[in-house]
């Protein structure tokens, strides 16, 4: 392609050339050789000379044109310069031409773009950063809530204020407006807990265990989810009941048998549950039917004969029964499950020395003194004659261990007390953990007793 030879595309060093020329250069050289020539030698003023004259103030003329087309750009420029560090980059500095500052306003329009692309990613960046703290905070805030909950099972508290207390921490999911649970009892569903229902809608809120939505909600154990991705016009007057628009339910189980059923609804206007929304929810499902299913074994518990006579302590039988049940639900959810066995080191021949009488006092002793190191959600019997067995939900094998040896030094010290040298004991304990040493209670009662006869006292 053939180089443009238009004034525009040359150079600033050309341009300046042909304006110094234009206003300096050629007037100089036109009053030389022909004004002041003609002055000097007497001609006159010719009537020429104004027509010389006004060429060469046109010359001037178009030589300021041309310098002032060289200084306005760069004054230009240096404006925009001065408002880039000031106020920020602007969108497009408009400065033409083929010349260096043409040029130098081509490279700076790139470096601006290059610098507003890369605020941009940083925008982004903060953008998609203060998500993730976000989720993070939302995370911690429902796993506190899901540890506080645990330990008030793990206390041994009342099913009524497990289930509100799960409600109350269960409001902040997914802009809930209601939260509730509707828990089966003689063939009828009814509110259990709830958070945010109006009066009429609580006594709306009983429905027959052949109701068809609640069917279809507990016949699988997988969330149902209707937003606005997610229509299903036949749950619209179960919705209606509730007064929302969207709902996300959570069906609970025991013993593989549908229970009772964990809900949070709103009246938003366009909504759509999240996967995180679907997955905490059901996490605080799981947590709810342990502590169903922790209720149902004590309220199964103060129906049978479950202690031992002489200690107060519960037996063996309630102790295997227990154990079973146990290891099944932590297999369920994938949970540790621990066994401590212990015994009185030396008993046999104590009672072999002093009599039954001496040797069942001994036995007493030591059931207080390990009875009241337990509050929980432990379970401790007695095992055999002179054993002990102390069943650990939730606690693996390390963590049980711990406290076995914190049992033998607390009776340990206790037995000090006694004046009689001779009736100082102590106990001896060992750990079995599910599935470690055994996937069933008689497979893990059995790891222990063997591990237990080659302890030496």
């Amino acid at each position: 392609m053939a180089k443009s030879s238009s004034l525009s595309s040359r150079g600033i060093k050309y341009k300046l050339i042909i304006a110094v020329c234009l206003m300096s250069v050629i007037p100089i050289l036109i009053c030389f050789n022909y004004i002041f020539p003609s002055f000097l030698l007497g001609f006159g003023i010719k009537s020429n000379f104004v027509i010389v004259i006004a060429i060469m103030l046109g010359l001037v003329i178009l030589g300021a044109t041309i310098l002032k087309q060289i200084f306005d750009p760069v004054v230009k420029l240096s404006r925009e310069a001065t408002l880039i560090a000031e106020q920020g980059v602007p969108k497009h500095i408009d400065i033409k031409g083929e010349d260096e500052i043409g040029q130098l306003g081509q490279a700076l329009n790139q470096l601006t773009q290059k610098i507003r692309l890369n605020m941009d990613e940083l925008k982004n960046y903060g953008s998609k950063t203060a998500q993730i703290n976000s989720e993070i905070q939302k995370r911690v805030h429902f796993i506190s809530a899901l540890l506080h909950i645990s330990d008030v099972v793990a206390q041994g508290g009342e099913i009524d204020s497990v289930l509100t207390l799960c409600v109350e921490k269960v409001k902040d999911l997914a802009h809930s407006s209601v939260v509730f649970i509707l828990y089966l009892e003689e063939g009828i569903f009814s509110l259990k807990a709830q958070w945010g229902l109006t009066h009429e809608a609580k006594l709306k809120a009983t429905f027959s265990e052949h109701n068809m939505c609640l069917i279809q909600m507990l016949e699988k154990d997988i969330p149902t989810v209707i937003d606005s991705k997610n229509q299903k016009h036949s749950f619209q007057k179960f919705l209606a009941g509730f007064e929302i628009k969207h709902f996300l339910g959570v069906p609970i189980f025991s013993y593989q048998k549908p229970v009772a059923l964990l809900g949070i609804g709103n009246a938003l206007l366009d909504f759509t549950y999240s996967a995180d929304d679907i997955e905490l929810l059901s996490i605080f499902g799981k947590q709810m039917a342990i502590a169903i299913e922790n209720n149902c074994m004590v309220e199964r518990l103060e129906k049978l004969e479950i202690k031992d006579m002489l200690t107060g302590l519960y037996n063996e039988y309630y102790i295997r029964s227990r154990l079973d049940e146990e290891i099944k639900r932590a297999i369920l959810y994938q949970r540790p499950c621990a066994l401590v066995l212990a015994k009185i080191n030396n008993f046999m021949e104590y009672q072999k020395a002093h009599g039954l009488i001496a040797a069942e006092a001994i036995l007493k002793k030591t059931a207080a003194c390990m009875g009241n190191l337990f509050i929980g959600d432990e379970r401790i019997g007695r095992f055999a004659d002179y054993q002990f067995a102390v069943i650990f939900p939730e606690k693996n094998k390390r963590q049980a261990q711990k406290i076995a040896e914190e049992m033998e030094q607390e009776v340990e010290r206790f037995f000090k007390k006694e004046p009689d040298p001779q009736r100082n004991f102590s106990i001896s304990a060992v750990v079995a953990e599910n599935p470690l040493d055994g996937v069933t209670a008689q497979e893990l009662i059995l790891s222990a007793q063997k591990a237990l006869d080659t302890v030496k006292t």
